[in-house]
């Protein structure tokens, strides 16, 4: 499993780290460790349920051992508890070491890689941002997404092995990670030239994506002179419109 790959790449930098701050909003959570790194993910509100009664940590959060909350990822009790030990896991990466794509249009996840007039492109998740850079290509577009009330040119998921080996690229919301939908994805993208994992929530361990099927990760690495900026907007409901300012967009090929 890619998470657990992940962890055990991050679990070196984590020994003796501690949470020293969280903020977990409407649209986005945050986690600081006390080396003053930090990591951003997805709050999936529509499968959140009833966790109140399975989150007993609450409150008592900052202080924790950073490698404890990291396992949670593994754990996977609850999309909350799940997505703030991938934000631990995320803070960690060794981003001065990672050789991002050198794209004159820059490291956008739409240009990370080449789209063909022939190409079929899947989308997993309403990843609104490649969406829109991609509107010409609307024709050839497949997106799904996840729950009951999908209409419209969005398709179910239910229709993802049908169609994605179809797709000759394909974008995925890193979202799939929180909600342990990943690998059936790549299991379905048989016929893909180029996979590419999308949003902030995105690990940046080239390593635990080898022989995977990923062939692009686009994530943020997120600046730590920007911490108040980038904890102050996620206590107060900021999507990630808000908040990308705050960040550094970083793609890199596997």
């Amino acid at each position: 499993m890619i998470l657990e790959r992940i962890y055990d790449l991050a679990e070196p930098r984590l020994k003796e780290r501690k949470i020293k701050d969280v903020r977990v909003g409407l649209h986005l959570m945050s986690v600081e460790l006390d080396t003053g790194e930090i990591g951003v993910t997805y709050v999936l509100r529509k499968e959140l349920g009833d966790i109140c009664m399975h989150f007993r940590q609450v409150g008592s959060l900052i202080g924790m051992p950073a490698r404890e909350v990291a396992e949670w990822s593994l754990e996977r009790k609850n999309v909350i508890s799940t997505s703030l030990g991938l934000a631990v896991l995320n803070s960690a990466a060794e981003f001065d070491k990672l050789k991002q794509i050198n794209n004159p249009q820059g490291v956008d996840a739409a240009f990370s890689v080449e789209i063909r007039d022939t190409d079929n492109i899947g989308i997993i998740g309403h990843i609104g941002p490649i969406i829109n850079r991609l509107r010409d290509k609307k024709d050839h577009m497949f997106v799904f997404e996840r729950g009951d009330n999908v209409n419209g040119q969005v398709y179910p998921e239910s229709e993802e092995q049908k169609l994605l080996p179809k797709c000759q690229v394909v974008f995925i919301t890193s979202s799939t990670l929180i909600n342990g939908t990943l690998e059936n994805v790549l299991n379905y993208c048989s016929n893909a030239r180029e996979v590419v994992m999308v949003g902030s929530t995105t690990p940046l361990y080239p390593e635990a994506f080898t022989a995977s099927g990923v062939t692009v990760l686009s994530g943020t690495r997120w600046l730590t002179s920007n911490k108040d900026s980038i904890f102050e907007n996620i206590s107060q409901c900021a999507g990630m419109k808000q908040l990308i300012k705050y960040g550094q967009k970083v793609s890199v090929r596997i």
